[in-house]
């Protein structure tokens, strides 16, 4: 279910259950080659981490000029071990990454408490925020994103055992309790766990186009199809 604020005719004729969601958007159909830096800690969670890479990485096969270079930032780049247990080797530290085009906020074991508290990483994902076009959070990814205040007025969700919590500590914030993820701007907020591909098929279509997105799905064997998905386009980017 996608559900888009009346702000156009297109917008009001989806409303109204004339045009779909594919209709209701043309893609961005962005040239060249866009940034993508999944921002991780010690502790991340496979799931988060590895489903929206796979999603984003797998756009360099649909068009060898114009796709998403995905890159693992760490604060100092050294190995980390993830909530499971695989070692991760960052490509960049916070000194040496890109400016970033798409930021994305895997959840961690320490998202609702130790990444809250380094100031260190806050202030750079802050900054990396105000640069990048789009900006991914995956469950409780949420809350550092919510802690540099760039969700304050908007809608937003995350994990659905941690939604109270957050509604609690971020209380500026619109926190939705039955939506799979959240498109409010160039924010997209996310349940986490399995469903971490949705928001990257989302981004990806947004982007490249259904064909684009759904080309992907064939390839990881996801049947892509947004409208079957629980979610919310309170405003896209652009």
């Amino acid at each position: 279910m996608s559900i888009f604020a009346p702000r156009s005719i297109v917008a009001a004729l989806f409303l109204a259950g004339l045009i779909s969601t594919s209709q209701a958007q043309e893609p961005l159909k962005p040239t060249g080659i866009l940034q993508a830096g999944f921002i991780v800690t010690a502790g991340v969670f496979n799931s988060e981490l590895f489903a929206p890479y796979d999603v984003l990485e797998h756009s360099r096969y649909r068009d060898s000029d114009n796709y998403i270079a995905c890159w693992v930032i760490s604060q100092t780049g050294e190995e980390l071990r993830t909530a499971e247990g695989i070692i991760v080797k960052p490509h960049h530290s916070f000194e040496s990454a890109p400016r970033l085009d798409i930021v994305i906020l895997p959840s961690g074991e320490n998202s609702m408490e130790g990444d809250l508290a380094n100031e260190a990483f806050i202030t750079w994902i802050r900054k990396a925020i105000d640069d990048a076009d789009w900006v991914m959070s995956l469950c409780d990814g949420a809350f550092p994103l919510a802690a540099t205040g760039h969700l304050d007025g908007r809608v937003a969700t995350t994990f659905p055992g941690d939604r109270e919590r957050f509604a609690a500590a971020f209380p500026k914030i619109d926190v939705r309790f039955d939506l799979r993820f959240v498109v409010d701007g160039k924010f997209i907020t996310s349940v986490g766990g399995a469903p971490s591909y949705e928001p990257a098929f989302w981004l990806v279509e947004h982007l490249y186009g259904v064909e684009h997105a759904q080309r992907t799905g064939q390839g990881l064997v996801v049947d892509w199809d947004a409208d079957s998905i629980e979610h919310l386009v309170v405003d896209a980017n652009k």
